[in-house]
This record gives structure tokens, C-alpha cells and sequence, in this order.
């Protein structure tokens, strides 16, 4: 496509000096324009109406998709509500000082776990870098202890927001339609957030004591892992449930959304953004330019040459068109 693109614009100079250097009658200009005019109003036409309809027949596909983003979407918000009881209460960890009542305090209540994690693996340096380096001096905080509960509670709710959520809810924080914002499920992704909270369950940690939750809560926990699949429904309240939750939020349900969100994001891409620079170089070079010259331009020296150049243009727009016609009906037929 490149090497035809390259070509026709060879040959849209070519025929532009070859014309330059005939000397051509009063009427060449305005049978020319007369012919440009009605060669592309009708191509114009034709690329408008096939071009439309490939954009409806996007507009299709990219509700299923937002529907399947939203259906993800779901899913993680049960995860979410699960990893919310599991640190709404004092009493339940093992070790309320390093999680609860040290994350909770002014200093470190803001603090956010992809800032923790980011800046321990790469180059980047968070807003809160010097309080993030000063919790990790804290006396009552414990890298994997601290750690996990501040992944969970970051995912719970926005830390860099002081909206408060109604209980259970969930729905506001990250959302919009729906689904989940793209830049928040890009961080989740490009950290491995649900892996690195699975490695803490993975390695049987007893940072969390189930049984001290209500039986209430339990339930209630319980019940969002069926949501989010109904193998968990044999499964115990225990590290090797959430291990297994961890593990598919991570592989699965993340990585999923995640594309099919950048799905969202395309906009014209491929055979329509080549169809649709086509079409607007048709409109621009093949119907408005050659209508001002035609009706416009007076001085008879620069019509002849907007009229030459205007035939260059015309003919290397339809040869690379043409030349790629195949490719785009084979691409518009063969599905991979």
C-alpha cells in the first residue's frame, strides 16, 4: 500500500509537468473541471455511502464490545466488594497497626498502591514520593503485611479522592457508563496488581483471620465469588479462594477489559482510516477545490494551472484506489 501510495503520487507529478509543458485552449480548463466535478461528485458519492455504512456497522460491534466491558466490568466490582469486607473491619487482620490504623491516619491515608509498587520497580517517581519512603520507615509497617492490605484498599476505593461510597456499592470510584475508566484498568495491568495481591494468598500468609468475620460477611463474600464465577461455589472463606480469584482476575478479567477497551479507544483505524482519507482527498482535491477554480478564479493563467494540477491529483487519487480496491475487499471478506 505504501509502495502504490508512493507511485500514484509519482504519477500525479508526472502527468501535472507533462500537462505543464502543452499549452492548451480556453476550453481545456473548463471541460476539465466540468469532468472532475462529475468523475468525483459520483465517486464521492458512492465512498459516502459505503463509508457510512461501514461506520454503522462499527457502531454495532463497539456496543457488543462495550456491553462485554461492562460485563467485566461487573465482575471486578464483586472482586472489589469482597476485597471491602475484607478490610472494612478492625480485628480481622493480624496486625491492625501495620494495616488499618497505619493507612488510615492523615500522613498515609492518600497514599496509592501502584504508586508503592511503581516506584520500588521502575524509573517512576510519584507526587508523594517522600511520604511513600517515609511509611516504609514507619516502625509499624511490614512490606508484605502493609502491602497487601493497602493493594486491596486502593483497589476498594480511589485514594487520591476523597469521595466516601455508599456501602457495598461500589459503582462510582473508576466507572464511567459502566465500565471501568481505561486509565485506571491500564495502572491494574501494567503493575500485575491482582497477581501481586494473589502472591501473598499463593504463599498461605495468615495475614487474615476469615473466621472473625460475621457469618454475615462471610456469606456475603461467598456469594460475590459465585457472581464473578460459579465454580467458587464449593469453595471455603480461606487464602486458596482468593489465590484462585487473584489469579483470574489477573490472567482473565483484567487483561480482557483492558482490551476491550483499547477496542473502544481505536476509532478509525485500518481499511476505514485509508477509506476515509480517500474519501475526504476525493471531496477536498475532487469537488470543492475544482468548484472554487471553476466558478472563482478568473485570471486565466492560474486556472490552467490549478486545472493541471488538479488532473494530477484526480488521477493519482483514482490509480491508488484502484490498485487497492483487491486489498480492500479481501480485507473486507476474509476474517482471521
Amino acid at each position: 500500500m505504501i509502495l502504490l501510495g508512493i507511485i500514484s503520487i509519482q504519477l500525479a507529478i508526472l502527468l501535472f509537468v507533462t500537462l505543464s509543458t502543452r499549452t492548451t485552449e480556453p476550453e481545456f480548463n473548463k471541460n476539465s473541471l466540468e469532468l472532475i466535478l462529475t468523475i468525483n461528485g459520483l465517486f464521492s458519492a458512492i465512498l459516502v455511502t459505503y463509508f457510512f455504512n461501514r461506520i454503522s456497522w462499527i457502531l454495532s460491534i463497539n456496543k457488543e464490545t462495550h456491553e462485554e466491558a461492562v460485563a467485566f466490568s461487573q465482575k471486578i466490582t464483586e472482586f472489589r466488594r469482597i476485597l471491602k469486607k475484607l478490610t472494612e473491619f478492625y480485628g480481622v487482620w493480624e496486625d491492625d497497626n501495620a494495616t488499618k490504623s497505619l493507612l488510615n491516619q492523615k500522613d498515609y491515608k492518600h497514599i496509592d498502591y501502584y504508586d508503592l509498587k511503581m516506584l520500588s520497580i521502575s524509573d517512576y517517581e510519584p507526587e508523594d514520593k517522600e511520604l511513600i519512603e517515609k511509611l516504609q520507615k514507619d516502625k509499624r509497617y511490614k512490606e508484605s503485611q502493609t502491602g497487601l492490605y493497602l493493594g486491596m484498599i486502593s483497589l476498594v476505593n480511589d485514594r487520591k479522592s476523597d469521595n466516601i461510597m455508599p456501602d457495598d456499592e461500589l459503582y462510582k470510584d473508576y466507572q464511567i457508563k459502566g465500565r471501568y475508566n481505561f486509565e485506571h484498568v491500564q495502572k491494574w495491568v501494567e503493575v500485575d496488581y491482582a497477581s501481586r495481591l494473589g502472591y501473598a494468598f499463593q504463599k498461605d500468609y495468615q495475614f487474615i483471620h476469615y473466621n472473625r468475620l460475621s457469618k454475615k460477611s462471610q456469606k456475603y463474600i461467598l456469594d460475590a465469588c459465585i457472581r464473578i464465577n460459579p465454580k467458587y461455589a464449593e469453595y471455603e472463606l480461606d487464602n486458596k479462594l482468593m489465590n484462585e480469584i487473584c489469579d483470574d482476575m489477573n490472567e482473565h478479567y483484567f487483561k480482557e477489559l483492558y482490551q476491550l477497551l483499547l477496542d473502544l479507544r481505536k476509532g478509525l483505524s485500518g481499511i476505514n482510516l485509508i477509506i476515509f482519507i480517500i474519501l475526504i482527498s476525493s471531496l477536498v482535491f475532487g469537488v470543492l477545490i475544482p468548484f472554487f477554480t471553476y466558478f472563482m478564479v478568473q485570471d486565466f493563467g492560474l486556472k490552467q494551472s490549478l486545472t493541471k494540477l488538479l488532473i494530477g491529483i484526480n488521477f493519482g487519487l483514482l490509480f491508488f484506489f484502484v490498485t487497492n480496491l483487491y486489498g480492500i475487499i479481501k480485507k473486507e471478506i476474509i476474517w482471521k
